[in-house]
């Protein structure tokens, strides 16, 4: 039987999509860097519009392809590939402003009670920056490496990849550690 005559299956997902997301399943790297590389751009482009933050939209785009390599096992798409990531981002990003609106409102509460102690914005900035400074220092030396080049230095993920001799696969894997190495780390010092 071949993918057409397969039942059950919605007739608009196409055959190269149905292929890859089967090749995804099985831990097809190739396939998926494939699927990473078509549409990465486009989704950081939509993520932004949404966030309005150019690290931000990148933070959520890399997420929700690490989401999807991990739980690849349990892939179920019955819409296009395109219409599956980008509601995938969209959901991703309204949840993340979802987020930070309770943690404002959460914040001016804490403070408006008087709990909270109110720094001087100095202060707060330098202490802040020697603790993510701290984290970046601590992350593996690859890793380490791999984000200052992408957050310092703001080099794309493919001249990181020539540049360290790696797949871009490789280097989002590794920013994405990164960045939720430190959100762990600058949280739980918090």
């Amino acid at each position: 039987m071949n993918l057409l005559e397969t039942p059950y299956r919605p007739l608009f997902v196409s055959v190269s999509d149905q292929q890859l997301i089967e090749a995804i399943r099985k831990g097809d790297k190739q396939s998926f860097e494939i699927v990473f590389k078509q549409y990465y751009r486009t989704l950081c482009e939509y993520a932004f519009t949404i966030v309005k933050d150019t690290d931000e939209a990148r933070d959520i785009v890399q997420s929700m392809f690490l989401k999807i390599w991990e739980r690849r096992e349990d892939l179920i798409i019955t819409l296009t590939l395109k219409a599956y990531l980008y509601r995938a981002v969209h959901n991703t990003c309204l949840n993340r402003i979802k987020h930070e609106s309770i943690k404002t409102k959460y914040i001016r509460q804490s403070i408006g009670d008087g709990r909270q102690e109110v720094k001087q914005p100095e202060a707060f900035a330098n202490e802040t920056e020697k603790k993510v400074m701290k984290a970046i220092d601590d992350l593996p030396e690859q890793c380490r490496i791999i984000f200052k080049l992408s957050r310092f230095e703001e080099m794309s993920y493919a001249d990181i990849a020539q540049k360290l001799n790696i797949s871009v696969q490789t280097v989002a894997n590794q920013v994405s550690k990164a960045l939720k190495v430190l959100r762990t780390q600058l949280t739980d010092t918090d």
